[in-house]
């Protein structure tokens, strides 16, 4: 039996240090992902799909973090996970985040895994309300 608990923690340790290629080898071929935020019809490869935003991601905010808050083992191979991610923002957003200062932002993770220990599917929640004002504040 796979410790997916700890899977996940390996997984979530190299987003927090940057290193997609990293990550990309806890997935399976053909791996799935979806970030609700972007509508219930997002589902993408994580190849490709994911990867991208999370490159991307990487590269806009130099100083980005993730830290897991909790992480729980639900039924079978599935485990579900609350992270804080984020970094220094790059416009104040009253009550939210201060320009300049590094803040996290609370996400929830579901992460599906084949019986190989490898992730098949990730579904990602967040607050999209901060999200939508930062990128407001910016433009």
């Amino acid at each position: 039996m796979q410790d997916y608990k700890a899977i996940t923690k390996k997984f979530f340790a190299a987003y927090d240090k940057h290193n997609v290629d990293a990550m990309l080898s806890f997935c399976a071929d053909g791996a799935q992902g979806r970030y609700l935020p972007y509508g219930k019809k997002s589902v993408m490869p994580l190849r490709g799909g994911l990867e991208q935003i999370w490159r991307g991601l990487l590269q806009a905010v130099p100083d980005f973090g993730v830290e897991i808050d909790e992480m729980i083992q639900a039924e079978g191979n599935i485990v579900v996970v609350q992270a804080l991610l984020g970094g220094a923002m790059p416009a104040d957003v009253p009550g939210l985040v201060t320009k300049g200062k590094s803040d996290r932002i609370a996400h929830a993770y579901i992460i599906r895994y084949n019986t190989e220990g490898k992730i098949t599917r990730l579904d990602c929640y967040w607050d999209n309300t901060a999200i939508n004002a930062i990128k407001a504040s910016v433009l």
